[in-house]
């Protein structure tokens, strides 16, 4: 009989275990360094959908020296972070790990996913002109803005900001170097005053006359006009518009906020599916609208506002080619002293 209730107790204990290693594995964890608060639309729609609950961890600065401190132990099994240069680099330093999935390659186009299934792209934001809205101008060859017809009359924030860089590197792809050194000479030369502020302070100073056109990206113009930082912002962003602006014969350079599975991912197979989700009509409502991006899906729907804006046809540069120009990109802007 003492045997029988042995035996019962090892399988109560096993069934036990087993239990509680379900109920694990019914939770991940987001390391993400766009704010809770923005995600978390996307991911309840996810739990609900799925019944996999999401433990959400924001990480404003230093995510690959968190992971790389973390190292196995890790708990992070999906990562979010904006921009390609950050994306690109949590792959390059062996952060991620390869995934495949039939749905995300049909959802996502494939210069927006990453060598080797590394990453995928779940919004972007494109890297456009800016003009005031009653502006002639329809459209601009991003090699047009070294004009000097702009001469004294162009306005943007350091070229060293990981946006511009990040269009300098796909210049550089696009060109190669002596022309995008030639185009950086032409820019600089055409500057209203030294490079500063953010995009939102492109947009202010075009609204004011400070000067005629500018660069940034177009969540700079859509969160100005969403009143998120307050009714003069708004006002002046109402006075500027968008212009699209392209490579000669390809389209608009967008940089991305990207998704990928950690390394050592607990619940890898969990994490597949949220970053699945993600992708879904659904998914990216949720997920572009809270920063007014760009959907990567097609058929997803876009927030009024990004409507309002205007669409943008994406350049079909791969993505990991653009970001493997980045240094050489700071090299060109340095050598021609735009900063000074």
């Amino acid at each position: 009989m003492a045997a029988r209730h042995r035996a019962i107790a090892v399988l109560f204990a096993l069934a036990s275990a087993c239990t509680a290693a379900a109920g694990r594995a019914e939770e991940i964890t987001l390391y993400s360094t766009r704010e809770a608060a923005l995600v978390a639309p996307a991911v309840a729609a996810f739990t609900a959908a799925s019944g996999i609950k999401v433990k959400i961890v924001f990480i404003e600065d230093s995510l690959v020296k968190r992971l790389v401190s973390e190292g196995a132990a890790s708990p992070a099994d999906v990562l979010v972070t904006i921009g390609l240069d950050k994306t690109t680099q949590l792959a390059g330093r062996g952060l991620t790990q390869a995934f495949s999935s039939s749905r995300i390659e049909q959802a996502v186009p494939e210069n927006l996913r990453g060598n080797g299934g590394q990453w995928i792209a779940l919004a972007a934001r494109p890297r456009v002109a800016f003009a005031r809205k009653d502006s002639a101008l329809a459209a601009i060859d991003y090699k047009d803005l070294a004009d000097p017809q702009w001469r004294g009359k162009l306005c943007m924030r350091s070229p060293l900001h990981q946006n511009n860089v990040a269009l300098v590197a796909a210049y550089l792809a696009h060109h190669g170097e002596a022309a995008t050194e030639a185009w950086l000479s032409g820019l600089k030369a055409n500057l209203a005053h030294k490079p500063d502020g953010k995009d939102n302070d492109v947009i202010r100073e075009i609204a004011q006359g400070a000067c005629e056109i500018g660069i940034g990206n177009t969540v700079a113009l859509a969160q100005l006009r969403d009143g998120r930082e307050g009714a003069d912002w708004r006002a002046w962003a109402m006075e500027v518009r968008a212009v699209p602006a392209a490579f000669k014969g390809g389209g608009a350079h967008v940089n991305l906020t990207g998704a990928a599975i950690a390394k050592h991912a607990p619940h890898p197979e969990a994490a597949r599916k949220l970053i699945e989700f993600l992708v879904t009509p659904t998914g990216q409502r949720l997920f572009a609208t809270a920063e007014m991006e760009y959907p990567v899906v097609a058929l997803a729907e876009r927030a009024p506002i990004v409507v309002e804006i205007g669409s943008f046809n994406a350049d079909a540069l791969p993505i990991d080619q653009i970001a493997a120009h980045q240094q050489a990109a700071i090299a060109l802007i340095k050598k021609v002293g735009f900063d000074e």
